[in-house]
């Protein structure tokens, strides 16, 4: 009896759970989400870079405007400018502009300048190869004395500015190399040495020393002054320039006789100096920068003043003036008289040893494999 109650049961339950079943809500269907378009993503924005920072340097030439070496100094500042895109200006100034004429080295040491057209032999009562590296008697070319200061001169001028305790550095190339001075000018005609004896004649530096052993008169006076003394007598003959520089300054007016070699004053060398703790400041690609157009300025000066004194020469020939070659009796025995001035000189100056002994031999290799067109100092001998 007990069991068929229990299945009774059993059966009451399984009824009721599917009755449970049938009667519960069916479940709606949630409809499905459509799925959202993606993001484009952005595009990353470029941290902006700062601004690079613009460099200024104030320079000064030791010559007038209008003068090639300010012209130089322009051309270079305007170069570095452009090279640079801007960011190192420096300001070119003819001479007196903020510091006396002659003295640009020494404000630039001061910090009073950061660059000049100067030095050379302004320089030489403090270094006494100054001369000798702006116009060195019976010395070599404008393109060997070049390519010298490029690979031994400068540096070892520099080594001296730091000995002195200078902040001062040469840039090794460059500065503003001119080509040969007219020997002399003179009213009188001139065919050897015992023309000159006695001869009054405007003269500077140590090309001045040796023409007074030779027996001349020499006189120093400002190039200004020079024209008026010839006039009035007061002397001779003078020394001032290349062609091109005298027929600027009327001088093809004051003698009549040029005589052409380039002994005397072979070259003519403005340095390009800056102040070495600006150019260390500077980062690589802005001394970089510096540097090659100092080089490249070099070349263009010297090509100026190439095509100027050819269109001076004729113009002084069109006036009348008579130019010719020095006689080769002067210039032996002005350069025999050089290798005896500096023989003696340089036994007081050991910075002047240095730079003679390292010129000399340049010069001398440079004979042995290109010859010169005149007889340039290889030796005290």
């Amino acid at each position: 009896m007990s069991k068929r109650v229990l299945m009774l049961l059993l059966v009451v339950v399984m009824l009721v759970g599917v009755a449970a079943t049938g009667c519960a809500p069916e479940t709606t269907p949630t409809t499905p989400t459509t799925p959202t378009t993606p993001t484009t993503p952005t595009t990353p924005t470029t941290p902006s870079q700062p601004a690079a920072k613009v460099y200024k340097w104030v320079g000064q030439s030791a010559l007038p405007a209008g003068n090639p070496p300010t012209e130089g100094l322009i051309r270079i500042s305007e170069s570095i400018k452009a090279a640079s895109n801007g960011q190192l200006l420096m300001e070119a100034n003819p001479t007196g502009s903020i510091c006396p004429a002659t003295e640009e080295w020494k404000n630039i040491n001061s910090g009073v300048l950061d660059f000049c057209a100067g030095g050379g032999s302004y320089m030489s009562a403090d270094l006494r190869f100054g001369t000798a590296m702006s116009q060195l008697p019976a010395g070599m070319p404008p393109l060997p004395n070049l390519i010298f200061h490029k690979a031994l001169g400068a540096d070892l001028m520099n080594k001296w500015f730091q000995q002195k305790g200078w902040d001062i550095y040469d840039i090794p190339g460059g500065g503003f190399h001119g080509q040969p001075e007219i020997w002399i000018s003179t009213n009188k005609p001139i065919t050897g040495p015992q023309d000159l004896v006695g001869m009054k004649m405007r003269a500077s530096g140590d090309c001045g020393k040796v023409l007074s052993n030779m027996g001349v008169g020499t006189v120093f006076m400002p190039l200004g002054e020079v024209f008026e003394a010839m006039q009035r007598g007061v002397i001779d003959a003078f020394e001032c320039s290349c062609p091109a520089f005298n027929y600027s300054m009327g001088m093809h007016e004051a003698a009549k006789y040029n005589y052409m070699s380039p002994s005397r004053a072979p070259t003519e060398v403005y340095g390009f100096l800056v102040s070495r703790t600006k150019l260390n400041e500077l980062p690589a690609h802005l001394q970089a920068v510096v540097k090659e157009c100092a080089q490249a300025e070099s070349i263009k000066y010297n090509e100026m003043l190439h095509t100027r004194n050819a269109e001076a020469l004729q113009k002084m020939t069109d006036y009348g003036n008579i130019n010719g070659p020095l006689p080769k009796s002067i210039d032996d025995l002005f350069v025999a008289e050089t290798k005896k001035f500096y023989k003696t000189e340089v036994e007081s100056f050991p910075e002047l040893k240095d730079y003679l002994t390292t010129y000399m031999a340049f010069a001398k290799n440079w004979e042995q494999l290109y010859g010169f067109p005149y007889a340039v100092m290889t030796s005290f001998d």
